[in-house]
């Protein structure tokens, strides 16, 4: 289970570090540039909203630290499987 913690504290360092303007959310914009760090690719505006809509799982525009963290977890998944 610490390896899970250690996952956990990483991606929430990260999303804090994504997250610009320090209101614990994400906007598109943030989340293109956070896709691009952990991906190491640029993604086109059309890609990055696709994936902003699918992370933003309650439809409120802004993607939060609980739908950051399932989105990771998500892609961590799919590419181990």
């Amino acid at each position: 289970m610490e390896g899970e913690s250690d996952a956990c504290t990483e991606v929430r360092a990260a999303f804090g570090r994504f997250d610009t303007d320090d209101d614990w959310l994400l906007d598109m914009s943030e989340f293109g540039r956070a896709l691009a760090r952990l991906t190491g690719r640029d993604r086109s505006p059309q890609e990055v909203e696709r994936l902003f809509l699918v992370a933003d799982v309650d439809g409120d525009g802004l993607i939060s630290l609980p739908e950051f963290e399932d989105c990771v977890t998500q892609a961590r998944c799919s590419r181990s499987g």
